[in-house]
């Protein structure tokens, strides 16, 4: 009986520990926009970091998906390194769409090293608004 009562509480903490992480990764906010415009960067890193003081322990991933004929813009390190700084400051992801850099032939040697490549930007967006509940924007 003893050992019964045991295995009860047991399978109990273990269902609660584990609700408790489940709960925990579904509090935090992620959001994601996209954009075709490098000029956009800025105000949307300003947005992020009101998010950020607004969500506070909550506030989760932030990206920000480029796509279009002006990612070439990407290439120009010097105007990049302004962005890049904010970015990182504001826990702020820059990622291209490879489809985009493709078509302009960029050599994805050219862009800054923090701006990460995503296959498409599309379904990259669909993909975290349907599997990771992301709040998004498209600008």
């Amino acid at each position: 009986m003893m050992k019964k009562i045991g295995i009860l509480i047991l399978v109990f903490m273990l269902g609660v520990s584990g609700f408790a992480q489940t709960k925990s990764g579904i509090e935090k906010n992620n959001y994601v926009v996209s954009t075709s415009k490098i000029p956009q960067l800025e105000p949307i890193i300003l947005t992020a970091e009101a998010l950020k003081q607004e969500d506070g322990h909550k506030f989760g991933d932030f990206q920000i998906i480029l796509y279009g004929r002006n990612v070439k813009e990407l290439t120009d390190k010097e105007k990049m390194k302004n962005y890049v700084e904010k970015a990182k400051a504001a826990g702020v992801e820059i990622k291209v769409c490879k489809l985009s850099i493709n078509f302009l032939k960029i050599d994805i040697k050219d862009l800054h090293p923090y701006v990460k490549v995503v296959d498409h930007a599309f379904t990259h967006l669909l993909q975290l608004q349907k599997n990771k509940n992301y709040y998004s924007i498209e600008l």
